[in-house]
């Protein structure tokens, strides 16, 4: 089964996460909360994991959730970048995520919440 946890309380995973199911044709991705991964993965993850074949985090992981979701797997090249720096526009955006929550109120579109497993 693949798993994307998503961070539930931000607006942007949130957006992620509803990208994910209408890209998600052959129906082969569930969703879940990061939460349920406390204890496992490291605190400072906090935003998007995604379990497959193999549990990827940061960058890695919308890589891999993007080609899984849309079968286009020449996406995977994006891995040819630097991970330094995929990862630290990943930290930029995954830092600042809830600036955007200030003034809007964050819900789980009801196409994902259909995926949710506990």
């Amino acid at each position: 089964m693949n798993i994307l946890y998503f961070d539930d309380d931000c607006i942007i995973c949130n957006r992620f996460a509803k990208t994910i199911t209408a890209l998600d044709r052959k129906d082969v991705i569930r969703f879940s909360s990061i939460k349920a991964l406390d204890g496992i993965v490291p605190e400072e993850i906090d935003s998007v994991v995604y379990y497959s074949d193999d549990m990827y985090l940061h960058s890695d992981a919308i890589i891999e959730v993007a080609a899984d979701t849309t079968g286009f797997r020449p996406i995977r090249l994006l891995k040819a970048i630097p991970v330094c720096w995929r990862n630290a526009l990943y930290r930029l955006i995954a830092k600042n995520r809830y600036r955007l929550n200030e003034k809007m109120s964050c819900t789980i579109d009801p196409d994902v919440r259909r995926k949710i497993i506990t």
